[in-house]
């Protein structure tokens, strides 16, 4: 299909290419446009979507470099208009900044305009990255606000401003923050897109249905690393109650991501799945099997690590696609028997085959990653009938 074309122009370091990334997934393909073979403009398309993501060259501080920034953008654009084809044209800007960059945009927003002028009328996005709290983005917002009300010639082609966090993060106290305003951006853009290039609203909602998924996955695989990391201990048996934390962080995330109501059900759906987590017998059934299984040299600590790592894994997947089923509205929030059974599958029998199957192909001195592409990879894995 005819597809959009959205310009991201931002700041270097803002996370520009980590935010392309999320929007349109790890897979997404690189595609000239306009047989422009500039190093600096890097294309990015997945066939599901209605527009392609356009990485420019990041705009660094200094009089020097911020001009240089400027002239490659407009120079590659004119490059598109010389070459005549409608479908490569500019449909959506993204102008990318953070709380740190949002200081100079007051005073560099005539070298951004700049950088765009060739493309007039086109509407402008600014995208707040790394919006870790609300007082932040609400700063930045107002920055933003400011320098476009200032500039009268500008102040129509702000479209809108978004605020996002691309991937998660782990803060100081050791929660984690989830991505969010992914879905919400491409939402915005896609009905930026000139009529004939925005895609049905159903589309819409089926390809944000698998960023959902993408973003879920993301948060288990820090919550994973984190649970190695705490179950890296030499005592006979993981203790699941140290656990608890990481996994209700996990829990609590993943449920922000699939953006369900909280209310007083949702409470007892998160307090469930936390009692069944941290209460499975998982991690002493594992412990006392693979004493039993031969050919295992690796100490207790690293066995600990990998069956810590794989209950949270478990949990994170479970709920998952708990949530994903809520949110669908194949399941409602008050069947809480389905959701007992669906964590005890994963929490028992499944855990157990994985474990016992994967953990015979870890190395005496594993780190803590190579643990965790162990855990992630026991799961994509059919594990053999014994």
């Amino acid at each position: 299909m005819d597809k959009g074309n959205v310009l991201v122009v931002g700041y270097a370091g803002v996370g520009k290419s980590t935010l392309i990334k999320t929007v349109l997934g790890e897979t997404a393909m690189k595609k000239p446009v306009g047989g422009s073979t500039n190093q600096d403009f890097q294309v990015y398309e997945n066939p599901n979507i209605s527009f392609r993501l356009i990485d420019t060259t990041g705009i660094e501080p200094g009089v020097f470099k911020e001009q240089k920034a400027v002239n490659a953008v407009r120079k590659w654009s004119g490059s598109i208009i010389k070459a005549g084809k409608k479908e490569d044209h500019i449909s959506v800007i993204w102008f990318c900044i953070d709380r740190y960059t949002a200081k100079l945009f007051p005073k560099t927003i005539d070298s951004f305009m700049d950088a765009i002028s060739i493309w007039k009328n086109v509407p402008i996005v600014v995208v707040i990255t790394q919006s870790y709290t609300e007082e932040e983005a609400n700063q930045t917002k107002e920055i933003v606000e400011k320098a476009f009300l200032s500039k009268k010639k500008y102040v129509t082609r702000l479209a809108d401003i978004a605020s996002v966090i691309a991937k998660p993060k782990n803060t100081e106290d050791g929660s984690i923050l989830p991505p969010m305003g992914i879905t919400e951006l491409i939402e915005l853009t896609n009905n930026l897109l000139p009529v004939g290039l925005q895609a049905a609203e159903k589309d819409i909602a089926r390809y944000n249905l698998a960023r959902k998924r993408a973003m879920s996955h993301a948060i288990v695989s820090v919550a994973t690393l984190a649970g190695i990391t705490v179950g890296s201990v030499g005592t006979p048996v993981v203790d699941l109650m140290i656990l608890k934390p990481t996994e209700s962080l996990e829990i609590e995330s993943i449920f922000k991501i699939w953006g369900i109501k909280k209310t007083k059900k949702s409470k007892e759906l998160l307090k469930l799945m936390l009692d069944i987590g941290t209460l499975s017998i998982t991690g002493k059934t594992i412990a006392s099997s693979l004493k039993l299984i031969p050919g295992i040299n690796i100490g207790a600590a690293l066995i600990n690590a990998f069956i810590s790592g794989t209950i949270v894994f478990a949990l994170g997947e479970a709920s998952s696609y708990i949530f994903e089923q809520i949110y669908t509205g194949k399941k409602t929030i008050n069947d809480l028997e389905w959701v007992k059974k669906v964590l005890d599958d994963k929490l028992t029998s499944t855990a157990l085959d994985k474990v016992t199957f994967s953990v015979k192909n870890i190395s005496k001195n594993a780190d803590n990653k190579e643990i965790l592409e162990a855990v992630v990879s026991s799961f994509s894995k059919k594990v053999p009938a014994t």
